[in-house]
């Protein structure tokens, strides 16, 4: 894969998202130099930038929480509604809105000036990209603006389409984005304005194949055969990521450029994340080393001790009791990692080919996740493989710091890990979890074709 190296334009863009929620930064036409009109070289580094701001930061912090991964810290309660799931329509707006007016909007624009001109790197990166972030967002609402959102003043008010409806319509477009002459004279090469891969399409072709299995494995509660001949296909193809695919433009040289969830989690509001104690139980009754790279220890004796979820209420102390998220400044932001990937060819293998293929997957993915902290493989001898419930916990735990919202859709997809407690403060009198959030309030106030609202703890399309 080549080398990246970033250039100006493209850090300037990124910089410029994380230190602005203003609508104007998403103008396409103004550009951080001014020129006459953007292109889609301009365009995409902002676009993927966008998705990396909210993946990265609310959206991973809120797959932390739902997940047990974090917890809301004693002396603090600036996420303590999370834990009791006592959300509104206005949270997770701001975040709602920044995709659809940023990213989304910034890939449509590149999408449709590319194919326009043939450029089909460019086309195939902006259809990905916004195929994944399209994805993220159907699953925690699971219905969304699609078939009729994007189109500027020629629709103010997009009818919202079902989360299987997008998911047929994204695989259609990640079939047809990677189908593409890259070679072609009018393909340009994207190089440093490619933040992900260096314009590397071959990765990009991984990158399309994992995203697809991803979306195929969401519907084995729905219809467990209806994708099970190009799963097979793929898992027979076995053209999938083999690094992670990360956004890696943070830097510590101010807070502009930080890390999103470092830059509000930890560094602005700090005090209010801790280890969550149902992660730490596990991974200390397992004698786990990971615990000690996955969180720093806390400031009064140096314990790698956690909260459990609502826990925090009575509580004494303060987040300096406690571990805390190992997340620094110039941290990425990861859209998939390694250790993710071999962990859902593990699971497609279990599902659809061998237990053999599955259980070598597994302890692949398993030993990424050793090695990629520095750590020795050999550790990975503590967790013995034990079919879909093996493969999801440690895909869970691989998911620290990195990929948690993952982990909270899989909690939902198949009931593991199957351990979580029910939180001390939850709203509801029941066990039930959080499986979505609410339509967002600006789209409440000005798009009367948003749906009737739908209470947290009913599943999604695809909810086991």
């Amino acid at each position: 894969m080549k080398r990246i190296k970033y250039s100006l334009v493209a850090l300037v863009a990124s910089a410029l998202l994380l230190s602005s929620c203003s609508n104007s930064f998403f103008d396409i036409n103004n550009d951080p130099n001014n020129p006459a009109e953007s292109t889609p070289a301009l365009v995409l580094p902002s676009a993927v930038a966008g998705s990396a701001y909210v993946m990265g930061g609310y959206y991973h912090a809120l797959g932390s929480f739902w997940s047990q991964q974090y917890a809301q810290a004693p002396a603090a309660s600036q996420w303590a509604e999370w834990e009791s799931y006592n959300l509104t329509e206005d949270d997770f707006d701001r975040q709602f809105r920044i995709l659809y007016t940023g990213a989304l909007y910034d890939y449509e624009y590149v999408r449709k000036s590319a194919a326009a001109s043939e450029n089909w790197s460019y086309y195939a990166i902006s259809t990905l990209m916004q195929a994944y972030t399209y994805q993220v967002l159907a699953d925690l609402y699971d219905q969304i603006p699609f078939t009729e959102a994007l189109k500027g003043d020629q629709n103010f008010q997009p009818h919202y389409d079902d989360g299987d409806v997008v998911y047929d319509s994204l695989l259609v477009r990640i079939d047809d984005a990677i189908s593409k002459d890259f070679s072609a004279k009018t393909s340009e090469d994207p190089g440093s304005y490619d933040l992900i891969f260096g314009g590397d399409m071959e990765y990009w072709k991984k990158f399309a194949n994992t995203l697809k299995l991803k979306i195929y494995l969401r519907y084995v509660n729905v219809d467990v055969n209806k994708y099970k001949s190009q799963i097979t296909a793929l898992l027979a193809e076995n053209n999938f990521l083999d690094e992670d695919a990360a956004f890696s433009a943070f830097t510590d040289a101010s807070q502009n450029n930080y890390n999103p969830f470092f830059n509000t989690f930890i560094d602005r509001l700090t005090g209010n994340v801790v280890a969550n104690k149902t992660l730490v139980n596990y991974l200390t009754d397992n004698n786990d080393p990971r615990l000690e790279l996955f969180f720093d220890p806390s400031a009064t004796g140096s314990l790698y001790t956690g909260v459990a979820a609502g826990e925090s209420a009575d509580l004494s102390g303060t987040s300096k009791n406690y571990a805390t998220p190992a997340i620094t400044e110039d941290y990425p932001v990861y859209f998939f990692t390694v250790e993710e990937t071999y962990f859902l060819i593990a699971e497609a293998q279990a599902r659809y080919g061998t237990e053999v293929a599955a259980k070598n997957a597994y302890e692949t993915g398993l030993k990424l996740s050793f090695t990629g902290l520095g750590l020795s493989a050999t550790n990975s001898s503590i967790y013995p493989y034990n079919g879909i419930q093996s493969i999801i916990e440690q895909k869970w735990v691989a998911a620290i710091n990195k990929r948690a919202i993952e982990a909270f859709f899989d909690f939902n997809r198949t009931g593991y890990p199957d351990f979580f407690t029910k939180s001390l403060t939850s709203v509801w009198a029941g066990d039930d979890s959080p499986q979505r959030l609410f339509f967002p309030d600006s789209e409440r106030q000005s798009n009367s074709n948003t749906p009737d609202k739908v209470a947290l703890n009913v599943k999604v399309w695809w909810g086991k």
